[in-house]
């Protein structure tokens, strides 16, 4: 078997609610030759900066900058493209050595940064229509973007605490795929247990959310969003620990994923949940 070993084997992933869990964004950055670039000009490595209230005082800003040197090897202005949350997508914009843009979702900035020449970003642990258009994230002080084929620069974390879906609702995001987060193998969904404080209209859900699925044109409401998956799970959240699913192998669910194990509440303040997956060999 590519990718899961053992096909028989049961996976375990587990959610958890803090500032530093569950990153929203996977980066890495392949050196390699740019639209209309110099023979006079090198280009280098690339980095990454995150600032919680870099756009205009009050929402999130991802800033990427790509190091150049001249024939000479001193070292040039870099590239910089920068994208702020936004009540709206826009489009790069601006002339070399800085670009601009705006986001409004993770899939509006993931489609950005995948514009830039030898970037290749994915969603991790949250769903493509996740706001950026908030100042509640953790910053990023500059950081080396992984060359490829190295591993992802797992970036990107929501403050749990002031970060809210649905107008009020505290989350937690787990995203599952096989044989890596964002693919979409198919699995059995084999257990789902754990607990929680603060469970005021708490809600459990697990759902699809492939960025295949997904047009130009979607709405990022949540609401509206979450009516559009595959949803494969929908229960009330409990405090103390609960089985939410319980299966063996034979009569386990058969899913398609990329998929996201969502809970929320509008006093959500801990949580442990664990997720069992098996690959669906059939």
């Amino acid at each position: 078997m590519i990718g899961n070993g053992n096909p028989n084997a049961i996976f375990t992933k587990t959610l958890t609610l803090g500032d530093t869990n569950m990153p929203c964004l996977g980066i890495n950055y392949s050196l390699k030759p740019q639209v209309a670039e110099s023979a006079k000009i090198r280009l280098s490595k690339a980095t990454l900066t995150i600032a919680p209230t870099g756009a205009a005082g009050s929402k999130v800003l991802l800033t990427v900058a790509i190091n150049r040197y001249d024939e000479n090897g001193d070292a040039l202005a870099d590239v910089t493209y920068a994208i702020s949350g936004a009540a709206a997508k826009v489009a790069w914009a601006g002339t070399s050595p800085t670009f601009t843009a705006s986001a409004l979702t993770l899939k509006d900035a993931i489609d950005l940064l995948n514009e830039i020449g030898g970037i290749q970003a994915f969603a991790l642990h949250a769903p493509h229509s996740a706001s950026l258009n908030s100042g509640y994230f953790i910053a990023l002080s500059e950081t080396d973007i992984p060359s490829q084929p190295a591993k992802y620069l797992e970036c990107l974390y929501r403050d749990v605490s002031d970060y809210v879906i649905n107008t009020n609702r505290k989350c937690a995001f787990l995203r599952l795929g096989l044989p890596e987060a964002r693919d979409a193998g198919s699995m059995r969904l084999i257990g789902l247990n754990g607990t929680a404080t603060g469970v005021t209209s708490g809600r459990v859900l697990i759902y699809k959310d492939d960025i295949r699925d997904f047009s130009d044109e979607y709405s990022a409401t949540y609401a509206t969003e979450i009516g559009r998956k595959q949803v494969y799970l929908d229960k009330v959240l409990v405090d103390t620990e609960t089985e939410y699913i319980d299966k063996d192998i034979l009569n386990a669910n058969t899913i398609q994923g990329p998929i996201i194990l969502e809970v929320s509440s509008t006093d959500l303040s801990a949580l442990v949940h664990y997720l069992r997956v098996i690959q669906d060999n059939v």
